[in-house]
């Protein structure tokens, strides 16, 4: 897990600098080169500029939480725990991938090793599959139930993470090209983009902690 917030704080300290770049550009209506040419900062660029905000944003989400998720299976993995010693939610979750992604059998009996309810959890774990990019925080506790992990955050710096559902629309939007970027920048401030940023960033860390709190404790064992 250590990794995992790692890469998280990179993550954070990258939205951090583009969010002072937003500052300095909406503070701003000409910017001077090295080779003294000017150029012209209008209000279409600076919303345009927010609007990537949403990407950055959801890329760490749903890059966190994959990441996390894959670290308890690779415990359950590596311990070579019994499919039975699954709490109940997680062995249902298991079975309806292998069954929605139509386990491959060739797939399984090369990878058999054991009795096969393990072999299965490993053949229809597939990491692409985890988060179908609609992630927010309804959908983090759906996941909360199924691993076992706590979703409980301090309210005052996260709002429990209503904020992901917001991120998660502007970037469906975005990416299947409904919205233009300066329109969705233009619906924040600058200062409320940063503080729904803050509070984004603050509920994915504290998710964390207690993905990690449920490896510790083993919370996704019966």
């Amino acid at each position: 897990m250590q990794i995992i917030l790692d890469d998280l704080t990179e993550k954070k300290e990258e939205l951090d600098g583009y969010l002072d770049l937003i500052d300095y550009l909406d503070s701003t209506t000409l910017l001077l080169n090295d080779k003294n040419d000017l150029f012209q900062v209008n209000s279409s660029l600076v919303k345009t500029v927010k609007g990537t905000v949403y990407l950055i944003l959801y890329n760490l989400i749903e890059s966190t939480m994959r990441e996390a998720i894959l670290v308890i299976h690779e415990k359950i993995t590596s311990k070579n725990i019994k499919f039975d010693n699954l709490r109940a939610e997680l062995k249902h979750k298991v079975l309806l991938r292998a069954k929605n992604d139509k386990i491959d059998m060739k797939k399984m009996i090369d990878n058999m090793s054991g009795n096969i309810a393990t072999t299965l959890h490993k053949v229809s774990l597939n990491s692409k599959k985890l988060f179908s990019g609609n992630i927010d925080s309804e959908e983090i506790k759906k996941v909360g139930k199924i691993y076992g992990f706590s979703c409980e955050t301090n309210y005052p710096k996260t709002k429990h993470g209503t904020d992901l559902t917001t991120v998660m629309r502007h970037r469906n939007d975005l990416a299947h090209g409904n919205k233009t970027f300066s329109s969705v920048g233009a619906e924040k401030s600058a200062i409320a983009l940063r503080q729904l940023s803050n509070e984004v960033v603050a509920y994915i860390f504290e998710i964390s902690d207690n993905i990690e709190d449920c490896i510790d404790n083993s919370s996704y064992l019966e």
